[in-house]
């Protein structure tokens, strides 16, 4: 077996492979997106075990932020498991950047576990549902609204340019994308917190969140400004489509020590898409 990193010529055998592993609609079942996560070394890279008949069996993907390659969308057929292909597929991806993940399930969790990586806080998600709301319910604050945000159009980073993403830039500054499926409005960089909260009241947002790792300060001031962990709330983190109380529950981990300053972003690895964000 052959372990490679991955171009978009394999784009046929990626195909079929992704169609066997992941469920119908995934992300990863569309070329673009694949190019958008894949096919630019500075953003990400694909790396893939290839057996004798030159099928894909095996498949590990990175994304790069904040100077770390973060580990997603790892899946090996049975043949691969137990001889060393992840660890090769690991060590392609070291090349770039120390490894580091973001695990939202026992498998995960475990996979990491049994390689000894460091786990550190859970990522918190923050929500803050609009005040006129007095008695909020699930039926009530994730309702499809027609919102227009086309005048804060906003695709300057590689993480808006992310195709199906509807980003905005609201005029005091914070960058979030618009959901508006579910009234909901996620914030990616906020920059003043009440203010943002208000623009995007008087947009007709029922809600809006913002999720990073436990050691943001900036969850201290949002607390004092009356945000709530999703638990608290109405508002699950599935949303696409809508899962009732289910909430974000998502463990950081890295192989080798982080500084302690270290912060999770939401663009970093996939736990601010997969189960929240939308993909056309």
């Amino acid at each position: 077996m052959i372990t490679r990193e991955a171009t978009i010529e394999d784009w046929d055998a990626l195909l079929y492979f992704f169609k066997k592993v992941y469920r119908a609609n995934h992300p990863l079942h569309n070329k673009a997106f694949w190019i958008w996560q894949y096919g630019d070394k500075q953003y990400g890279r694909s790396f893939i075990c290839v057996n004798e008949k030159g099928n894909i069996v095996g498949h590990v993907g990175a994304n790069f932020g904040g100077n770390v390659a973060w580990i997603i969308n790892v899946y090996l057929d049975e043949e691969c498991r137990g001889k060393g292909i992840l660890g090769k597929l690991y060590a392609l991806a070291r090349q770039y950047y120390p490894l580091a993940a973001t695990a939202a399930n026992k498998a995960g969790l475990g996979l990491y576990q049994n390689m000894r990586w460091i786990r550190y806080y859970d990522l918190v998600r923050f929500v803050k549902i609009n005040p006129k709301i007095s008695n909020p319910t699930l039926a009530e604050v994730c309702v499809s609204t027609t919102i227009d945000t086309s005048h804060l159009s906003y695709n300057k980073t590689h993480y808006f340019q992310q195709p199906g993403l509807k980003g905005i830039q609201l005029l005091e500054g914070s960058t979030a994308v618009s959901q508006p499926e579910v009234s909901g409005l996620r914030m990616v960089d906020i920059n003043n917190i009440q203010e943002a909260a208000q623009e995007a009241w008087d947009l007709g947002f029922n809600w809006i969140d913002y999720i990073t790792s436990w050691n943001d300060l900036k969850t201290r001031q949002l607390e004092n400004l009356g945000w709530q962990i999703d638990s608290q709330t109405v508002v699950p983190w599935r949303l696409n489509p809508v899962v009732k109380d289910y909430f974000c529950n998502i463990s950081f981990l890295s192989e080798n020590p982080l500084d302690n300053n270290f912060i999770v972003h939401r663009s970093y690895s996939d736990h601010g898409r997969i189960g929240s964000l939308p993909i056309e």
